[in-house]
């Protein structure tokens, strides 16, 4: 599906503004991780900031989510990132092919 979109893009036919809603969407999702990491400073955050602000569609902002993660772990608890991800990973549902959705974590017992 994302293959699809990215050869449509090229296509001198009216997409209907698949385009334009996904833009939309990836510049909505770009502001939301960014405000998540301006509430912290630090080089490396910066660093992902600025990664983040030049990610040019959903799928390079879906694997930059991983970045964020790290980079806010090392300031915050992993439970109270892991609390704000999951409003950034609702924002990619029915965006992204399944495959690329996020996995359940299994325990497994000790």
């Amino acid at each position: 599906m994302v293959y699809l979109r990215k050869l449509i893009r090229f296509l001198p036919v009216p997409t209907l503004g698949l385009r334009q809603s996904e833009e939309r969407r990836a510049g909505e999702i770009r502001v939301a991780m960014l405000n998540m990491l301006r509430l912290h400073g630090g080089h490396s955050v910066g660093r992902v900031a600025q990664r983040v602000q030049f990610a040019d569609d959903l799928e390079a902002l879906w694997y930059l989510r991983q970045d964020v993660m790290t980079a806010l772990s090392d300031i915050d608890s992993e439970v109270a990132v892991r609390r704000q991800m999951k409003q950034i990973n609702s924002m990619f549902r029915g965006r992204l092919p399944d495959a690329m959705g996020p996995r359940a974590h299994r325990r497994i017992p000790s």
